[in-house]
């Protein structure tokens, strides 16, 4: 994954520091919350979920650009 250049924080369309991100580990939640997944809405095929080694590649790339918090969802 490219790493962006260092001292340039992700910023959002406010201006605003970008220091937190989620990432959902499957969408396969027993819940189902009209927020997060919709009746209508379908699961993914398993080989498109991220396996555990492409989710910490992800992790890393995320503190690499700044990210200083990761909540994991999902599962």
């Amino acid at each position: 994954m490219p790493t962006p250049a260092t001292n340039s924080p992700l910023i959002d369309r406010f201006d605003r520091k970008i220091d937190y991100a989620r990432l959902s580990v499957t969408d396969r939640c027993d819940f189902r919350c009209v927020y997060c997944m919709a009746e209508t809405m379908q699961f993914l095929p398993r080989a498109e979920i991220l396996s555990l080694e492409e989710l910490l590649r992800v992790g890393e790339g995320l503190v690499d650009a700044g990210i200083r918090k990761i909540r994991l969802t999902g599962g």
